[in-house]
């Protein structure tokens, strides 16, 4: 009987899922300037392991490396772009990363920011080229980013109201909204 305890604590020790599984940034932990693209780990969205980013204090996030000539379409096709799938959000994690100063989420199809989006107090430049936010849903958490410079927003669905309102809390905050954003 003594026996067969004992194989069964064996067994059972060794069907035990092990939680020491390395987070798919683990490697980039220590980092201050950070620079991911997707394609390379093999993912679409930005995953939870952002959240391992802590001691970053710059970070791009995009969805490849490619590089090169780009030619832009129209307003009526980037306008388009913004109602066709993919539509993707950021994990809370990335709420965490306290220390940022410049964050670039390029091209990612996101459509929300986090909730806890403000927490990002330390943040002076924010990229958030090329998504599919619409500002309107976001300026509050976007208000919240009190050290704000810098923050580009080409590509995404910017109003005239959106950019009064952003400036009226930050009145030094520079803009770039881009030649498709609506006056």
């Amino acid at each position: 009987m003594r026996t067969r305890i004992i194989l069964w604590t064996i067994l059972l020790a060794g069907c035990t899922p092990t939680s020491n599984k390395p987070g798919l940034f683990d490697h980039l932990a220590d980092k201050k300037t950070v620079v991911i693209y997707l394609n390379r780990y093999k993912v679409e969205g930005v995953p939870a392991d952002i959240g391992a980013l802590t001691n970053a204090n710059s970070l791009f996030i995009g969805k490849d490396s490619v590089a090169g000539w780009t030619l832009y379409p129209p307003l009526s096709a980037m306008n388009q772009r913004n109602h066709v799938p993919p539509f993707r959000k950021l994990p809370d994690e990335i709420t965490r990363l306290v220390n940022l100063r410049n964050l670039a989420l390029v091209d990612l199809d996101l459509t929300e920011l986090p909730e806890n989006f403000g927490n990002l107090q330390n943040m002076d430049t924010l990229n958030l080229m090329l998504n599919k936010l619409t500002i309107s849903k976001e300026l509050e958490k976007l208000k919240q980013l009190k050290n704000l410079k810098y923050l580009m927003l080409v590509g995404n669905q910017v109003d005239s109201t959106d950019v009064y309102e952003l400036k009226k809390v930050n009145p030094t905050l520079v803009l770039d909204i881009g030649p498709w954003s609506e006056p």
